[in-house]
């Protein structure tokens, strides 16, 4: 080898050793900022809700039934520190909203409006899958949900699926107990589809449901330690 095509080996290498060095960067710190971008976006979200829709829509209205208009004494929230109420405004709103849901009447009138949501035309597919996806996500791992964690041999021998244990029972018609299993999409495992299993061919995994719902969640990018596979 000429010492030219050493040369340009090894500016190769280096060319490659600064990308890769570039990109393990990124790869560290994205964790990090998309955290903080989300933070931030949150704080302006809910700023913005407590500011222009709770506040200004009811200082507006105020000031319709005093009979003001346009910019002549109208009644203002302004003070040191009001951007902390604003932003408490709607923090609390949501909270008084799920502590209504969770009594009988709260619950009737969401029941109600889940009702007449789904059956509009385009817009109910629409929420239902929103109400979908919010009440698996909130509710991905629950014990009440799963009850442990098992591998499914599909769809060949040495392939297994990672499925979530649901309720057992047993099957009159091959006399036998069989295991009903939820097999969500990864990274979405707000769908899937359940598989009854005889109960011999059931693989316990020896995975919490924390750590299935991860590697699921990461679509297998975060192993069952909590570690990014390499």
């Amino acid at each position: 080898m000429t010492n030219k095509e050493t040369t340009t080996g090894t500016k190769m290498m280096s060319f490659k050793s600064i990308v890769a060095t570039f990109f393990t960067g990124i790869a560290a710190l994205a964790p990090v900022v998309g955290t903080i971008l989300l933070v931030v976006y949150l704080y302006r979200a809910f700023l913005h809700i407590g500011e222009q829709i709770l506040v200004d829509g009811l200082f507006g209205f105020l000031n319709f039934l005093r009979g003001e208009s346009g910019e002549t004494h109208p009644w203002e929230f302004a003070f040191p520190g009001d951007n902390f109420v604003l932003l408490a405004l709607p923090l609390a709103l949501f909270f008084g909203i799920g502590w209504g849901v969770k009594n009988r009447l709260g619950a009737q009138v969401l029941a109600w409006i889940d009702a007449v949501m789904t059956r509009m035309p385009l817009l109910g597919f629409v929420y239902g899958a929103l109400k979908q996806f919010i009440d698996s996500v909130r509710n991905f791992g629950g014990e009440k949900k799963f009850k442990s964690v098992a591998y499914v041999e599909y769809p060949s021998p040495g392939c297994r699926l990672l499925g979530f244990v649901t309720g057992s029972y047993y099957d009159e018609g091959r006399g036998q107990d069989v295991t009903t299993v939820f097999v969500p999409t990864s990274p979405n495992p707000a769908t899937g589809f359940v598989i009854v299993v005889d109960n011999d061919k059931l693989i316990d995994s020896g995975l919490s449901l924390e750590e299935a719902g991860k590697m699921i969640l990461s679509a297998g990018l975060v192993n069952p330690s909590g570690d990014a596979t390499k």
